[in-house]
């Protein structure tokens, strides 16, 4: 009898580490071994910068920052630290597509887009992460919590740390462009045919010099539309048909005495490009 109670208080002691460990969820920045564990290994700002052409500069007032790499398959690059309090986690890899690279293993009950194209995952007050995948640069990004997450600290943080990508850039400068017409080009009055010639050509180059598509440019005025006051968005509904219809002046015959009269010099003329042709179709559709 008392060598069987022996037998059985040794196999209760090799259990309880496996059933503590049940059910645990990974905190983030680890991974959970599945086989043998990829090494990690520490790096630096510059070794990431150099292997995964992404500069994962900490924010102002991290604290116990570290660099890492997880070697395997797809490798990682790794920046931790502390700020304002909360732990976090950032991580990039090259990639094809979008995918999981937090190694963040939870039931998520929120979930939201952000403006800058990232993807939110979160549980009010615990762990959160926010991802992106960036197609022009082949790159999937990803920046986890383990507590004091919502959509708000999310978001700003990886404000502070996400590359900015070329499709952003081209999207601020086209707001600009946007901006810059409402602003200065008002259909009906004196002079506004000049006013919207100029306009058109800025518009003309900028398509051809940034390579953007009908499809974005579209998107794009959409979006702008939709930012304005119902008055505003009307008068720019009609100062984007204005600017069409400019366009379609400069391209037909007689153009380039137009052009020479607006007093803008153009950069791209006569814009034979059917991407830019397409663009100038887009804004009037947005219109």
């Amino acid at each position: 009898m008392k060598r069987n109670c022996v037998v059985y208080v040794l196999i209760l002691a090799l259990c309880l580490p496996l059933l503590v460990g049940c059910g645990k969820t990974a905190p983030a920045g680890t991974e959970e071994a599945v086989g043998l564990p990829n090494p990690v290994k520490p790096s630096s700002r510059e070794e990431i910068a150099e292997r995964f052409g992404v500069d994962m500069a900490a924010p102002e007032g991290a604290e116990e920052v570290a660099y890492s790499i997880i070697d395997g398959e797809a490798p990682l690059a790794q920046l931790v630290y502390n700020r304002s309090g909360l732990s976090w986690c950032f991580r990039a890899a090259k990639s094809a597509g979008s995918e999981d690279i937090s190694g963040m293993y939870y039931e998520w009950a929120r979930s939201a887009e952000s403006d800058f194209g990232a993807r939110l995952r979160w549980n009010d007050g615990e762990a959160g992460v926010i991802e992106r995948y960036d197609a022009e640069e082949g790159r999937m990004l990803s920046l986890s919590l383990g507590h004091g997450a919502d959509e708000s600290v999310l978001a700003a943080e990886a404000a502070l740390l996400f590359p900015v990508t070329a499709a952003q850039q081209r999207g601020e400068a086209f707001r600009a462009r946007l901006e810059e017409a409402h602003g200065s080009y008002f259909p009906g009055t004196a002079g506004s045919s000049l006013s919207a010639s100029a306009q058109a050509a800025k518009l003309a180059d900028f398509f051809a010099e940034s390579g953007m598509s009908p499809e974005e440019a579209r998107a794009l005025a959409d979006a702008y539309l939709a930012s304005l006051p119902a008055d505003e968005a009307e008068l720019m509904r009609m100062q984007l048909d204005g600017i069409a219809g400019a366009f379609g002046y400069l391209t037909d015959v007689g153009g380039q005495l137009l052009l020479a009269s607006c007093g803008y010099e153009a950069q791209s003329y006569p814009w034979e490009d059917a991407a830019v042709r397409g663009c100038i179709d887009a804004l009037r559709a947005a219109a």
